[in-house]
């Protein structure tokens, strides 16, 4: 089966969670994590930090306080390592036993190298954390000395330090957050008692994290599935003869499907289940993502570089981490999305004390022609952008090009 790549681009913003809007809910927050899989947590709060942008680029202006909830007190997701540091559904946990596992055999060495003669915090953290519950890395001041001389007996780096050995190595999870900052508590007083903690062999946590990268990409060849997890994330054999014999053993029961894609080389392999989702979006019976949105650096839709040239002929560009004179788009350049197109970029900053949304540069790339539904579409999101941040005002400093017309609309 051959597939034209524009129903192989709805199709993956379909997979990805890009839909029709509706008046979003709290259930729907929650539908989106599953459906990705994990959702990338990074720390840049420029406008806000991403794995807020990931879900409002999808569903809108939901209520933030909704994603902390699913952790606290809902327990329905948990932080931990999948693509860089992640929130990943609670029922996955399972299929990151093996990786803790793994890091807790060598936590002992790789504590007497990192903390050297204070490999003792580990014991120390746990002992507090037993006694105190959940705790933060500002909540190790334990000396008693009085608080005007109050050096306290260990670092914040070398305290953060052992509070994360024991976290990546499982015995440790995040309870919950406050202003951004991590609550550790006891794995057991965090995961719900009746979790399934069975712990998978190898062939079946592959098959889950491929499954799930296929789901979350559509049509997608094995190189983009075996890099939607991060190896050292997950240490399993994404790559390799284990792999290729579950991927053959996945065809072979019928759970995904060889394919083409018109103009590329493959092999590409789809969700058997999706064909008929395939057909629908072919024959344009089916209502896809027909707004235009912003996404962050860091959303799953634009993980793979060579993927997103490849399927929408655009290359994102991260620059917070490269100095000012070499970034040509920005500090934390956000992608603009209309329709099934990658058409341009943002560079916003939100200044909270003045309510002000301030957008460095708004550029449109030079082959994508704008006409008056994408226009009236593209000032929408920047109300939707606004409202989400509390805005009153918005300001445009570079519009490339010129013809847009946006600074007259907001004035």
């Amino acid at each position: 089966m051959e597939i034209p790549i524009k129903t192989a681009r709805k199709l993956l913003l379909w997979k990805q969670g890009f839909r029709q809007r509706q008046v979003p809910e709290k259930q729907h927050v929650l539908e989106i994590i599953r459906k990705l899989g994990c959702v990338q947590i990074d720390t840049i709060n420029v406008v806000e930090r991403s794995h807020y942008m990931t879900l409002w680029s999808r569903l809108g202006p939901y209520e933030k306080r909704w994603l902390d909830e699913l952790l606290y007190p809902d327990r329905k997701i948990f932080e931990y390592w999948a693509h860089a540091a992640s929130l990943i559904p609670i029922e996955h946990y399972r299929y990151f036993i093996h990786t803790m596992k793994e890091i807790r055999q060598g936590l002992k060495a790789r504590a007497e190298k990192r903390l050297k003669e204070k490999a003792w915090l580990l014991d120390r953290v746990l002992e507090e954390i037993r006694r105190n519950g959940p705790m933060g890395t500002s909540d190790f001041e334990l000396d008693e000395k009085p608080a005007e001389k109050r050096t306290g007996w260990w670092s914040w780096s070398t305290t953060k330090m052992a509070l994360e050995m024991l976290y990546n190595a499982g015995i440790l999870m995040v309870s919950h957050r406050k202003n951004f900052q991590r609550y550790y508590d006891l794995t057991e007083n965090v995961l719900a008692s009746d979790l399934d903690l069975t712990e998978p062999a190898e062939d079946e946590r592959i098959r889950f994290f491929l499954t799930k990268a296929f789901h979350a990409l559509g049509v997608a060849k094995p190189s983009d599935v075996s890099s939607y997890y991060y190896q050292w994330s997950t240490p399993t054999p994404l790559k390799g003869k284990t792999f290729d014999t579950v991927l053959k053993n996945l065809v072979n029961e019928d759970i995904v499907k060889e394919v083409t894609v018109e103009g590329f080389k493959g092999p590409y392999y789809a969700p058997t289940e999706d064909f008929e989702l395939i057909q629908k979006i072919g024959d344009d019976h089916l209502d896809c993502f027909n707004e235009v949105t912003f996404t962050s650096p860091f959303d799953n839709l634009t993980w793979s570089k060579t993927r997103t040239r490849e399927f929408f002929n655009f290359a994102p560009k991260l620059e917070a981490y490269l100095p000012q004179n070499q970034r040509k788009y920005g500090y934390y350049n956000m992608n603009v999305l209309y329709k099934d197109q990658l058409v341009g970029r943002i560079d916003p900053k939100m200044h909270r004390n003045r309510k002000l949304l301030e957008i460095n540069l708004l550029h449109i790339g030079k082959n994508f022609k704008s006409d008056m539904e994408f226009k009236e579409k593209l000032f929408d999101a920047f109300r939707r952008f606004m409202d989400f941040h509390n805005a009153e005002k918005i300001t445009f400093r570079k519009i490339i090009p010129k013809t847009l017309g946006i600074k007259k609309y907001f004035d």
